[in-house]
């Protein structure tokens, strides 16, 4: 009978990247007693940090998920490919947090990316941003455009009404520094009141669905259904008019960059758009363009036969999908109804 062969000592490997990904590898392939064992003897803040780990860690192939648990395989319960999702993340949780604490974590973790406050507050949309910034104080609103960066507050500054604005920049002219103390308590209030609660609506924002529903209705049935949730629902009403953004709405953007929106837009979109825009709006397109182009655009929709509504309808379509690309980028500034009317 042939001797068996000595087993091999397994070579420790080498792991390289994100040591914190490599934990959430490890904690991902472990059984469930011997994670809860782990989170025992963590501290919170470190919880914290895993559990956000877990969540982005994704699929991970079985190649890379061996080389983390090389050093642990004696003690590792099962071995595979494993993924890491919210999802998987809050059941484990679950199981050995108080659900008031999972909640908060999870909050956190499903919130806009970023490890601090103000990273969290850089990837928030100018819009999302601007709306909660008209209901402070404007020496509140002029540290918190103070520690964003210098494009993103200018971006959400452009949003806010110009009475606003003025006595926010006379702040910041004014601020010298900012006190631990203060700072302190505006990240408070905002993790509290403002980044917790946007958390919990991102995955689905009922005005947000609903504009979104109303941007492709018919113009009659749209001004119908306002009028009757703007009865009932005024406040939502009022927040959904400020989500829906319709082809007449690009009246609205600043004249200092509505070039930039015409060179953007592919000329027989814009052609067969325009075949159907107010003649004040046409007007600004064509006198954004150089007199050649005007002359050709305008002869092409005069000498252009009728089309299908809905043809005009996508059109224009794709031509909002363009302006919010840019507003997006922060190459086009879309005022406020007041703003653009005092134009």
């Amino acid at each position: 009978m042939k001797a068996p062969e000595p087993r091999r000592a397994l070579r420790p490997v080498e792991v390289k990247g994100d040591p914190l990904a490599d934990v959430a590898v490890l904690f991902m392939a472990l059984d469930e007693n011997r994670i809860h064992g782990l989170f025992e003897r963590l501290e919170e803040s470190e919880i914290r940090r895993v559990s956000r780990a877990m969540a982005n860690l994704g699929k991970v192939d079985i190649d890379h998920v061996e080389r983390v648990i090389t050093r642990f395989r004696n003690d590792v319960g099962r071995t595979g490919a494993v993924v890491g999702t919210a999802e998987t993340t809050e059941r484990l949780l679950r199981r050995l947090l108080p659900n008031d604490k999972v909640s908060e974590i999870m909050d956190e973790i499903r919130g806009p990316e970023g490890k601090t406050m103000w990273e969290k507050l850089a990837n928030i949309s100018p819009e999302v941003l601007a709306t909660y910034l008209r209901t402070e104080l404007a020496q509140t609103a002029a540290v918190i455009l103070a520690k964003l960066p210098a494009q993103h507050a200018a971006r959400v500054l452009a949003l806010l009404p110009s009475t606003s604005v003025d006595e926010i920049m006379l702040r910041m002219v004014r601020m010298d520094s900012i006190q631990k103390g203060v700072l302190q308590d505006i990240e408070q209030t905002l993790q509290k009141e403002f980044i917790t609660n946007l958390s919990r609506s991102y995955e689905r924002d009922s005005s947000q669905i609903v504009a979104e529903i109303l941007n492709r209705a018919d113009k009659g049935l749209v001004e119908h259904l306002i009028k009757q949730i703007e009865t009932r629902e005024p406040h939502a009403a009022s927040r959904i008019k400020r989500i829906m953004f319709t082809f007449d709405d690009l009246i609205r953007v600043d004249r200092s960059t509505f070039a930039t929106l015409v060179a953007e837009c592919p000329a027989d979109k814009l052609q067969v758009a325009l075949t159907a825009a107010s003649p004040e709006l046409r007007g600004l397109f064509l006198g954004s363009m150089s007199e050649r182009a005007a002359a050709l655009m305008r002869d092409e929709i005069e000498n252009m036969p009728a089309q299908r509504r809905k043809a005009v309808e996508d059109a224009q379509a794709d031509i909002i999908t363009i302006a919010k690309r840019l507003a997006d980028e922060g190459r086009i500034f879309i005022l406020d109804e007041d703003e653009a009317g005092a134009e």
